[in-house]
């Protein structure tokens, strides 16, 4: 059997202790639980810990993630996709830190139809809640808190899956809320190393908004395709420079120099 690691150890226990407060206390569906830092604090947990915590408490129906924060959930004919879907996945996305990738692969697949089919059918006030939904993440970009960056992003995207007007799509991609988020906040958090591809998302989300509002499908489709596959290049890029960094700190440690260079004079 494979050793957990203490990563896993302190989000088994991270979860374990959010259930118990919401058993202990008595909280019914609806009710707010207390905010990621005061949870963080409360239960000595880093934030990966505890979003990875809540990610799984939310595959398996427990909680939910709103943009005025974390809820208990209610339950009701939805927890079958939250069950059938995300439950199976919450331990490849706590334990497997390459997990993203597979994530950004199933993004294409659903984003880019939601986009395009909300071209076609949103209604005008389909259309304000994504531009609302917008403003409300781009007046967060960069403020240094991936996990509500995250929550507000991922809630821009599933406004525009429920504006396609397709009750599979917007449920699928409602069920896999926990893993957009949990791979949005990754992703953020490697792009904070990069400031400016602030500057670019916010462009890009503009402009896949804009193209929804105009109506235009291809448009929309290839502006979601486009800002996916930015967030996917750049992530690699950044991976890959870590890495390199990693190993030729490594080769100091161990040391391992490059070649002497010839006295000249």
């Amino acid at each position: 059997m494979t050793e957990r690691t203490p990563r896993a150890r302190v989000t088994d226990r991270v979860e374990a202790e959010i259930e118990a407060l919401i058993r202990d206390r008595g909280l019914e569906p609806g009710d707010r639980l207390p905010s990621e830092r005061a949870l963080a604090d409360r239960l000595s947990a880093s934030r990966t810990s505890l979003r990875e915590a809540i990610g799984r408490l939310a595959a398996r129906g427990l909680v939910e993630v709103r943009k005025t924060g974390l809820v208990v959930a209610r339950p009701g004919p939805r927890a079958w996709a939250h069950d059938g879907i995300s439950a199976p996945l919450a331990p490849l996305v706590a334990h497997h830190a390459g997990f993203g990738h597979d994530v950004m692969e199933i993004r294409h697949a659903l984003e880019g139809a939601a986009a395009y089919y909300a071209a076609r059918r949103a209604d005008p006030a389909a259309v304000g809640r994504i531009a609302q939904a917008l403003e409300t993440m781009i007046a967060g970009h960069g403020q240094a808190d991936p996990g509500e960056e995250a929550r507000q992003d991922a809630a821009f995207h599933l406004a525009i899956a429920e504006a396609s007007n397709n009750a599979i799509l917007h449920q699928v991609m409602s069920s896999l809320f926990s893993l957009l988020q949990a791979s949005i906040s990754e992703s953020l958090e490697k792009l904070y190393l990069v400031p400016s591809t602030f500057e670019a998302l916010s462009r890009q989300h503009r402009e896949l908004y804009q193209a929804i509002a105009a109506g235009d499908a291809d448009r929309a489709r290839a502006a979601s395709n486009a800002h996916l596959a930015f967030v996917e290049t750049t992530i690699r890029q950044i991976d890959e420079d870590l890495a390199r960094k990693a190993r030729a700190s490594a080769a100091r440690a161990a040391g391992i120099t490059g070649p002497a260079h010839p006295n000249n004079s």
